[in-house]
């Protein structure tokens, strides 16, 4: 029995034992998370060096964060010198400069400026308003500016915005191609506007590398496309801008607003023009040229004049066909030539459309068939064609003509001297 009693008792102990030390664990505990509590809200409550005459808004105590008071800091706002006097203005500006430099926040920005100060350099208006200011009127105009550096020789054009399109082209994009005439230039300039509507926005720059010596004998051309939901292009327009020195020195830092002249009023070439429309159908090896009409010739109104167009392929002319004889300045054919030609051989062929006066009154269909007793007086001429023989229009005209098979596509060129072009193909 004795054995017993003493088995109880030292079990009894050892109970006892370790639960004080439970105890004494839990209290251990509790005053250890007690003590972090109290410096936890310690380091929360400690209130930051606020200058004297800063404003704080406080949050409520109810914050759904769980926060006494989290402090905002407003900038403050300086009395005028002309109250406080100068000297006191500056003394408080310098002592509010120097606490934002040594607590680095987000009320400085580079060198201080306090938040919501206006800078009145970033909002200047332009000197005249006019200037800027969209002339009266209803035509379709283009807004631009004009610079030339003589010691860089640089013209440097600005397009801004356009003004009064028709409402039929508001919901397609607008292009503006830049080009100088007359140009040597293998391609020309392009822009989209970034805005649609009746007055879309451009708002960008190119520069043309131009000789001093020759600025004042070119033109600035600046030509205006709508494009539609099929990307074809629609010509609004054009402006000519001649770079003569008068002009370029009256349009210094100036913004310019010019009406676009409508595309039967645009004569490019001294010679005159011809309009044809251009199709290629790639399954029939087939190109087919119809010449409309041509304007401004060099000739009388009685004259009777043809058109004669010529397949060349590498330095050798495959084939030769004519229009009828029209009369007049501005003669309308409306005829249809059309000519075998291999897909390989686009890219090594061109035509040229040559506007002739012939010798004799009414010639003969022999006579229109062999050329041979006929001495034609040559009015002018174009070569349409890949890069390797034209440039410009008539290097888009070829190229457009390759990429819409299923439509003609219609161009007008400005013819050249019979002469210049020879010697340069």
């Amino acid at each position: 029995m004795a054995h017993y009693s003493l088995v109880a008792l030292a079990s009894g102990l050892s109970a006892v034992l370790i639960f004080l030390l439970l105890i004494a664990l839990t209290v251990y505990l509790l005053w250890k998370k007690r003590q972090n509590q109290r410096q936890y809200q310690q380091l929360i409550r400690t209130n930051p060096t606020i200058p004297p005459c800063t404003a704080v808004l406080q949050t409520s105590p109810s914050s759904r964060y769980g926060l006494a008071e989290v402090p905002f800091f407003v900038p403050p706002a300086f009395k005028s010198p002309a109250v406080t006097g100068r000297s006191e203005g500056r003394v408080e500006e310098e002592q509010w400069e120097q606490h934002l430099h040594t607590h680095r926040g987000s009320l400085t920005i580079g060198s201080w400026f306090p938040v919501g100060n206006v800078r009145p350099d970033l909002y200047r208006l332009p000197k005249e308003l006019s200037e800027w200011a969209e002339p009266g009127g209803s035509g379709v105009r283009l807004c631009f500016a004009v610079q030339f550096n003589l010691e860089k020789e640089q013209l440097v054009v600005s397009l801004l915005r356009a003004a009064n399109l028709p409402a039929h082209y508001h919901g397609n994009s607008t292009l503006i191609k830049l080009q100088l005439l007359p140009s040597d230039d293998r391609r020309h300039r392009q822009s989209k506007a970034r805005t649609k509507g009746s007055q879309p926005q451009f708002n960008d720059s190119f520069v043309f590398q131009v000789c001093n010596s020759t600025v004042s004998q070119c033109t600035l051309s600046l030509s205006m496309y709508s494009v539609d939901r099929l990307k074809k292009h629609h010509l609004l327009g054009r402006v000519l801008f001649p770079l003569r020195p008068s002009e370029l020195r009256e349009a210094a830092g100036k913004v310019l607003w010019r009406d676009l002249d409508a595309e039967s009023d645009l004569l490019l070439s001294k010679h005159g023009d011809i309009q044809v429309s251009l199709n290629y159908n790639q399954s029939l090896q087939r190109l087919t040229v119809v010449v409309l009409r041509a304007r401004g010739l060099q000739c009388s109104s009685n004259s009777g004049v043809c058109v004669q167009v010529s397949l060349q392929i590498h330095t050798q002319v495959v084939k030769m066909k004519w229009t009828s004889v029209a009369r007049g300045t501005d003669p309308t054919f409306n005829e249809k030539l059309t000519f075998k030609l291999h897909p390989r051989q686009l890219d090594t062929s061109c035509l040229t459309l040559e506007l002739q006066q012939p010798a004799t009154e009414e010639p003969t269909d022999h006579q229109l068939s062999t050329r041979k007793t006929m001495a034609p007086n040559s009015l002018g001429l174009v070569v349409i064609g890949p890069f390797m023989y034209a440039r410009g229009r008539e290097l888009e005209h070829w190229n457009e003509m390759i990429s819409k098979s299923q439509e003609l596509v219609k161009q007008w060129h400005g013819l050249g001297a019979t002469s210049t072009i020879q010697s340069s193909t």
